[in-house]
């Protein structure tokens, strides 16, 4: 039976066309968009390369011994460390840059896909309401397409679906525009967000290799302050043992101080218990300094440096040199090279210092725990001297060890 209500079923099955035409018009395919352009082979092996050099001499440098190495070598691992932080913090730069970048324009082709979005539904709003006016007016023929239950009903629907689509071809032109143009902007985001995501992982990668990079840095270029503190402090020792030697010493401690001054831009300070500073280890008062065969020792130490002096003469090796040192003499120069405050004086790096300036208080021979030899009146320069020779046969059942980088100083623990 005939509707009572022609003009709605119309506008029913108009909307039905609309979405069988919609339909239809998506199931155009898009070609695969191809990906960003890749960095060239020749570039990204030249990288690579340049990658593997720096990690392996970075890998060496970690090997070199700060206390006894030369100091061309010491300057050079440390450089060689300083290489490969700048490399680390240049390549997480670069992947913060390129993440920034991917995230924005993630973000930008997301917004293009909302809009893109909302331009289609504008669009199949528009054709839905010509479907409907276009029905509409058909008048009586048009409402017996829609009334009527004829078997070739499919056949003759799209015919109409033809008819609106050459109608209406602006609207069907630009929706079939809008659907590809979603497609790509689809694309574009996702591929956007894929990106970011991969630096977001390169990034924690490079903090990871850069944390790792400056405490392999921090670990050398303490061993390295360890080395001058010590070498500065041997100074005022040496200058009465050998003035000639002494200036050798003072020339290769300011060049590794200038190394460690670049590669330290602040200097951490340590925390301390007290908590205003303190001496690094505390120096002892001359009371409790003896004499033994003219050097100046602590009082613990006496008898075995009598008996490691007694047994050396009896070998044809006459050692002398020079033992204890006062604190107070250091803690001045430190006022003034370094600064009045109790972390300047007593903590901070020997190379922050101008001119650089060794930590009182840092030295067995501050404790009267150390002496510098001297073999047949002559300092112990090298480990080929006949003095060292016999230290380091007998020395440690005295009690007595060596400091690797100075074969003339000799401590109750080495340092």
């Amino acid at each position: 039976m005939p509707s009572k209500n022609p003009r709605r079923q119309l506008a029913t099955r108009a909307r039905q066309l609309v979405a069988v035409l919609v339909l239809a018009l998506t199931c155009f395919a898009l070609p695969a968009m191809s990906g960003h352009a890749q960095t060239s082979d020749k570039l990204e092996q030249l990288k690579q390369e340049r990658r593997k050099a720096q990690a392996e001499a970075a890998t060496q440098a970690k090997q070199v011994d700060a206390a006894s190495a030369e100091v061309d070598a010491l300057t050079a691992a440390l450089q060689a460390l300083q290489t490969q932080v700048n490399a680390v913090q240049g390549r997480l730069d670069e992947a913060q840059r390129s993440l920034s970048d991917a995230e924005a324009r993630s973000a930008a082709a997301t917004l293009a896909v909302v809009e893109q979005q909302s331009q289609i539904e504008l669009l199949k709003q528009r054709l839905a309401d010509r479907a409907v006016e276009s029905f509409i007016n058909q008048g009586d023929e048009g409402s017996i397409i829609v009334q009527s239950a004829d078997p070739s009903e499919a056949v003759r629907m799209q015919a109409l679906v033809k008819n609106v689509a050459q109608n209406e071809s602006d609207v069907v032109e630009a929706l079939k525009g809008a659907e590809e143009d979603l497609v790509i902007q689809e694309k574009v985001a996702s591929d956007a967000e894929a990106e970011a995501a991969a630096y977001r992982d390169t990034v924690q990668v490079e903090l990871a290799a850069l944390d790792s990079a400056r405490a392999e840095q921090a670990t050398l270029t303490d061993a390295a302050e360890a080395r001058l503190d010590a070498e500065l402090n041997e100074l005022a020792s040496i200058k009465a043992l050998d003035a000639d030697f002494a200036a050798q010493i003072s020339t290769e401690a300011n060049r590794l101080a200038e190394e460690l001054a670049r590669k330290r831009v602040t200097a951490p300070r340590p925390t301390s218990s007290g908590g205003g500073g303190g001496p690094v280890g505390a120096p002892v008062g001359p009371s409790s300094i003896v004499s033994v065969r003219g050097i100046q020792v602590h009082q613990s130490i006496a008898d075995q440096l009598e008996r490691m002096l007694a047994a050396a003469a009896a070998d044809g090796i006459a050692l002398s040199g020079g033992g204890y040192r006062s604190a107070d003499g250091q803690i001045a120069v430190r006022r003034n090279n370094c600064g009045s405050s109790d972390y300047a004086v007593w903590q901070m790096p020997p190379s922050q210092c101008r001119p650089p300036t060794a930590r009182p208080g840092s030295s067995n021979h501050e404790r009267g725990l150390a002496v510098d030899f001297t073999a047949n009146g002559s300092l112990i320069r090298s480990r080929s001297n006949e003095g060292f020779k016999w230290l380091a046969a007998h020395a440690s059942g005295y009690g007595f060890r060596n400091l690797p980088s100075e074969p003339w100083h000799w401590s109750t623990n080495g340092n």
